[in-house]
């Protein structure tokens, strides 16, 4: 008990801090005091790591069976539905129950699910079909997994720590990127597909260790919320919909998932069609845009005090629009080279512009609702793989140059109907936020109700 309590003490270093407070790299880096932190980051390293890979390889193996963006963009919805259907089960469950444990199996069944892809190329058996099955399965585990990482790696530092924790969770996330795409694009072109898959396999079991490291309790919530399901979900919604802020995140979340991030899932068939290269360059690609990820993603961790966080995330957008052509007009004109400087802009820019969505969303929400939150902003990612088959099918028809055009006005567009509509919102102040700290089967307050389904949904803050 005592080492559970030491894990939900701050980790040290200043709460939020007064308007004009000096971007602090230091603040954010002090979540690594803490043990449970460590070991949580570390594991996402490894998996993170197999998931860069595992992209490359699917795209590069689905445009060798199909040769077609269409069928690229259905392999994508593979993994879009389940988080579609399953996002708010999986929050649900993460605020019912253990967090580590949920994670731990969903990490588990990933790497049985490479093993299973390695083997039917091994043996030559793997089809379009079978590759979809295997993307439903994959979508499902991380739909039920994913709404626990994020709020546990949240709660071992503390109320006051959240966007360091989350800063620094993506900042792992992107450096993956600046490699994972590369090696498991060379290890494509010299050796074969099914060695990408056999590593990542190998990737997430190590993760699956690290966290076995991680002591259970320190995000479990199943003292506060064992109501029914689908009372839960339905509370969860609410809760995010009366909370003007949450709302607002949401929505500028779900408008760049639509469209701008599935530009990535384009990119296999673009370097092979429009640019005329070949497996590693899409895999370095990647890393370019891993580079850009990376900057972005550590430049938030520096802002974790900066009150004007919303402002950011908005010309953040406006700059991903404009890097969505850049890659068009760029790779026109300059080929290869202009779309690794147009695909390092984005990186940067939508990678900048989620990172500070993720935060601000958990630094909006009480603790007792993380998982069901999360599980909401989950489903604006699936926005991304469910476009990518109707987007696809757009550029097997104009190409994918004009479409990466179209994508960018529209993104624009976008952002400026956002400033107009909730100017307040876009270029105001954040005020600090003060909450005590979350104890899984404790109040909030003194006074508080023991159950979150007898805490009306909170207005906007």
């Amino acid at each position: 008990m005592a080492q559970q309590q030491g894990a939900m003490r701050p980790a040290g270093g200043p709460p939020m801090g007064p308007p004009g407070q000096k971007p602090s790299f230091r603040a954010a880096l002090s979540v690594f005091g803490n043990r449970n932190y460590r070991y949580l980051w570390v594991s996402s390293l490894f998996s993170f790591t197999g998931m860069q890979m595992q992209q490359v390889a699917r795209a590069l193996l689905d445009w060798q069976l199909t040769h077609s963006y269409g069928s690229i963009g259905l392999i994508s919805l593979s993994f879009g539905l389940p988080m579609l259907c399953f996002s708010l089960v999986g929050g649900s469950l993460a605020d019912r129950f253990e967090k580590r444990n949920l994670t731990l199996v969903s990490q588990f069944v990933t790497a049985l699910l490479a093993v299973v892809n390695a083997l039917m190329l091994v043996t030559d058996t793997i089809t379009i079909e079978w590759l979809f099955l295997l993307g439903l399965g994959g979508g499902t585990a991380m739909a039920l997994g994913m709404p626990a990482r994020s709020p546990l790696m949240a709660q071992v530092v503390g109320p006051q720590h959240v966007m360091s924790a989350m800063a620094m969770s993506n900042a792992a996330m992107n450096a993956t990127r600046l490699f994972g795409p590369a090696v498991a694009g060379v290890m494509v072109a010299t050796i074969n597909l099914e060695s990408v898959y056999f590593l990542q396999a190998a990737l997430y079991v190590v993760s699956c260790g690290l966290l076995l490291f991680v002591p259970t309790g320190l995000g479990a919530a199943s003292a506060v919320a064992r109501g029914n399901m689908f009372r839960e979900i339905g509370n969860g919604l609410a809760y995010v919909a009366r909370d003007s802020r949450l709302r607002q995140l949401n929505i500028s979340m779900l408008a760049i998932s639509f469209f701008a991030m599935p530009y990535v899932m384009l990119l296999a068939g673009f370097v092979h069609e429009d640019l005329g290269k070949g497996d590693a360059a899409f895999g370095f690609l990647q890393s370019v845009s891993g580079v850009g990820a990376l900057v972005g993603s550590l430049a938030v961790a520096t802002l974790t005090a900066y009150d004007r966080k919303t402002l950011l995330q908005w010309v953040a957008g406006i700059t991903g629009g404009l890097g969505l052509v850049l890659l068009a007009l760029g790779s026109r004109s300059f080929g290869y080279p202009g779309a690794i400087g147009a695909v390092l802009v984005l990186g940067l820019a939508l990678t900048a512009y989620q990172t500070l969505n993720s935060t601000l969303i958990m630094d909006a929400a009480r603790p007792e609702f993380y998982g069901r939150v999360m599980s909401i902003n989950m489903l604006s990612f699936s926005a991304m793989p469910l476009m990518a088959f109707p987007l696809g099918r757009v550029a097997d028809s104009v190409g994918a140059t004009n479409l990466f055009i179209a994508q960018g006005v529209i993104v624009a567009g976008i952002m400026v109907a956002i400033a107009l509509l909730n100017p307040a919102h876009t270029f105001g102040r954040a005020a600090p936020v003060e909450r005590p700290p979350f104890m899984p089967g404790r109040p909030m307050h003194p006074g508080a109700p023991e159950r979150v389904e007898d805490v009306a949904p909170a207005g906007g803050k």
